[in-house]
């Protein structure tokens, strides 16, 4: 097999990669640092894999168009790529707006629509969408974010049902919140110590509840015990209310 991992430099792409390493996979590993890349890379050929590396923006389309040109037949998406944004309204500039929402999910729908069909035609792939716990609720101060996931979620889900019965098995995975470099890098650091302590997860636990969903057939999953009883209530006034107490500065 070979697979695609987007956002693969660390977190929860890194270890889709490391995943499917062991399983003795082929690996194109995409991100925006050479060095990061480089280690996993390193890292990975350990298993006796071969791993291809793309330096790639994949928040506008010449980026993620140049990545489809280079990766040529794969197997297993992994479309992982993202960022995590938090600002009031009105206090981001359009740029950055366009970005956030082509990396998260026009870009996912262009990476798809290009490297879907070939596996539909011959016969067997998998694609992994890895969204968030935000396509189910509404997030404060986060309505982009939230949008783009929303968007993203929606379409694996329609791309679930268009390709099952041709051999192509998609899912969405939507964590809450997970360890990795994302809220340091958007200056939600402060979240490390203010979410409770059971309501992170770790990024193989994404991997292991995608791999999961992957085999019975599901096109949504919401990884973590806790989440998955909570979700209903993820929108009402009470659980709102909770969630500002623990995620304010």
């Amino acid at each position: 097999m070979r697979v695609l991992v987007t956002g693969a430099s660390s977190g929860i792409g890194e270890a889709f990669a490391r995943w499917h390493a062991a399983r003795g996979d082929d690996l194109v590993l995409t991100g925006r640092s050479v060095e990061q890349l480089q280690r996993v890379a390193s890292d990975l050929q350990s298993h006796g894999v071969r791993v291809q590396t793309v330096v790639a923006d994949l928040s506008g389309a010449a980026g993620v168009d140049a990545l489809i040109e280079q990766v040529g037949d794969i197997d297993i998406i992994v479309a992982n790529a993202g960022i995590t944004h938090a600002a009031s309204v009105g206090a981001t500039n359009r740029d950055e707006l366009d970005r956030l929402s082509y990396l998260m999910s026009a870009g996912v729908v262009r990476l798809c629509e290009a490297l879907v069909p070939p596996m539909v035609q011959r016969g067997h792939g998998e694609v992994v969408v890895v969204s968030s716990i935000a396509a189910f609720t509404p997030m404060r101060k986060a309505g982009p974010y939230a949008a783009a996931k929303s968007a993203a979620t929606a379409y694996a889900r329609s791309l679930a049902l268009e390709v099952r019965k041709k051999g192509v098995r998609v899912v969405a995975v939507c964590p809450g919140y997970v360890h990795t470099e994302l809220h340091h890098r958007a200056g939600l650091a402060h979240l490390t110590s203010k979410v409770p302590e059971w309501m992170w997860l770790e990024p193989i636990d994404v991997v292991h509840e995608a791999r999961r969903a992957l085999a019975r057939g599901k096109s949504v999953v919401v990884p973590g015990v806790a989440y998955r009883l909570v979700r209903p209530f993820l929108a009402s006034s009470l659980v709102q209310s909770v969630w500002r107490r623990l995620t304010r500065r």
